[in-house]
């Protein structure tokens, strides 16, 4: 059961860094008026926000070599998938999200 929760926890943070992401790049793209600036913040954030897919591309090929040399059998249910899927793509727009902010201040 408290496995349950740290799950809907995740999922609840997830969806509101997404939901502010997309109101707070509305908004700034309406104050900068789509400059160079804004552009230019834009894509450092999504290049850092872009680690985390090699990072995951990394821990796949990790967990994929030991379940070929070893004995181990997993078993994942499609909910169980979709769910990881959704939380992975909550914490990349919330570093979207904190890597915006951080390299609007920078700039």
């Amino acid at each position: 059961m408290s496995e349950q929760i740290i799950i809907l926890l995740f999922l609840i943070l997830g969806t509101g860094s997404t939901i502010f992401l997309y109101v707070w790049k509305a908004k700034k793209e309406i104050d900068y008026k789509k400059d160079e600036r804004w552009k230019l913040i834009q894509n450092k954030a999504n290049i850092t926000a872009n680690y985390l897919n090699y990072i995951l591309i990394v821990f796949l090929a990790i967990g994929d070599t030991i379940l070929i040399f070893c004995d181990i059998h997993i078993t994942l249910t499609l909910n169980r998938v979709f769910t990881y899927v959704l939380c992975f793509i909550g914490l990349r727009n919330a570093i979207e999200l904190f890597s915006l902010r951080y390299f609007d201040n920078q700039l």
